[in-house]
């Protein structure tokens, strides 16, 4: 028996040997198998039927315009030699119900040749259905993000919207897909151009935004700058804002209300050397991104790192020369900085008046008058003394 099965198995690999180039090798098609219902893929390796079959396969989802990335990796070691080949594919679902159904030795050159087929039904079938998650999918992202954004929660709205952009872009290559299977009348229609439509509602709302001021002003040394991000003239909650010295390292977030956020900072830590002070307040894109399941798109959010208010001006606090007052600023605040200058002449001139008072007692003989040191403690100079006098003057 085993010597009969050894024979017809002889007598087989002979006649495949001797057997012409096959039509499908030539790009020809198969009998068996007409294009018309099937989807065709083939395939060739030097090194073996295994790499050739996945070459057949890799082939075979080009047919439909799907994305592959084949990688062939040649693996050798001392006792023998072999390859491998990983396909890896968005869909490789599509791959499922696909087989390989002929086979073909090229001996004069050494050569593997596979085909691999698929029914244009089976493809058409599980498109259609990966279709339909998507749209049900973003029909669903859409009624939400339109709901929060009712709701005043903007933030929320448009993380919805910018994900329902991210999932819909996988319609198009699908659409796509199936046009190129299809071959009869059947079109797949789809009502809405949803990746088009979750654009338009984040640009509606990122073009839209503002920070507004709602206050500035400074009391003592400290700035107060009060600000609040808007939408249509509308607070927007917990929204971020960075607020940051131009001239200096200062800098400092949080997130705002939808009535506003305040920073106070002391004008020392944002003055620069010649007296200028310049405070923004901008949108925080750092942590606005974290709100977000995907990374943003530059060409949709740019416009948000170029909203901001900002208080700039000139200030001589310092100098204790002229005060900085930008709008409305309560002038109270700087009524003992109005005029350094007077101050010290009065205490000067004081000063003048009682050196004269002492040196008259002097020349009186009032011997008695000890002359207290000028650091406030004059008290120790005894029950004796008929003059205490202090000159501890603070400027």
């Amino acid at each position: 028996m085993r010597v009969l099965l050894t024979f017809m198995l002889l007598c087989v690999v002979s006649i495949v040997e001797a057997s012409p180039t096959p039509d499908w090798v030539l790009g020809k098609g198969h009998p068996s198998y007409d294009s018309s219902r099937y989807l065709i893929g083939v395939g060739f390796s030097e090194k073996s039927i295994v790499l050739a079959s996945e070459s057949a396969r890799a082939e075979l989802i080009k047919s439909i315009s799907v994305r592959v990335n084949s990688v062939n990796k040649d693996y050798n070691s001392s006792d023998k030699s072999f390859s491998e080949a990983s396909i890896s594919s968005e869909t490789d679902f599509l791959l499922e119900g696909s087989q390989i159904k002929d086979g073909w030795v090229d001996e004069n050159n050494g050569v593997f040749y596979s085909l691999v087929v698929i029914k244009r039904q089976y493809v058409l079938d599980t498109l259609k259905e990966m279709i339909n998650v998507i749209v049900a999918k973003n029909t669903l992202t859409l009624r939400q993000a339109d709901t929060f954004l009712n709701n005043g929660d903007v933030i929320k709205a448009l993380t919805y919207y910018y994900d329902g952009y991210i999932e819909s872009s996988k319609l198009f290559p699908y659409i796509q897909t199936y046009k190129s299977v299809i071959i009869d009348s059947d079109k797949i229609i789809i009502s809405n151009n949803y990746n088009l439509l979750f654009k338009e509602k984040i640009q509606n709302i990122v073009d839209n935004i503002r920070i507004e001021t709602i206050k500035r002003n400074v009391i003592d040394d400290d700035i107060r700058f009060s600000v609040k991000a808007t939408l249509n003239g509308k607070g927007i909650d917990n929204f971020p804002i960075k607020f940051y010295s131009v001239y200096k390292t200062f800098s400092d977030r949080m997130f705002c209300k939808n009535t506003g956020c305040q920073i106070r900072v002391g004008i020392a830590k944002i003055i620069n050397d010649s007296g200028n002070t310049h405070l923004k307040a901008v949108v925080d894109m750092k942590t606005l991104e974290k709100y977000f399941n995907y990374k943003l798109d530059k060409n949709l959010f740019s416009r948000l790192s170029m909203v901001y208010v900002s208080v700039k001006s000139k200030t001589y606090v310092a100098k204790h020369e002229k005060p900085f007052v930008p709008k409305n600023v309560e002038r109270k605040s700087y009524e003992y900085k109005d005029k350094p200058s007077q101050v010290r002449s009065d205490a000067d001139d004081m000063a003048r008046v009682m050196q004269r008072e002492l040196r008259g007692m002097r020349s009186r003989g009032n011997s008695g008058v000890r002359y207290c040191s000028a650091d406030g403690r004059y008290n120790s100079c005894g029950s004796r003394n008929r003059a205490r006098i202090n000159f501890n003057f603070r400027w």
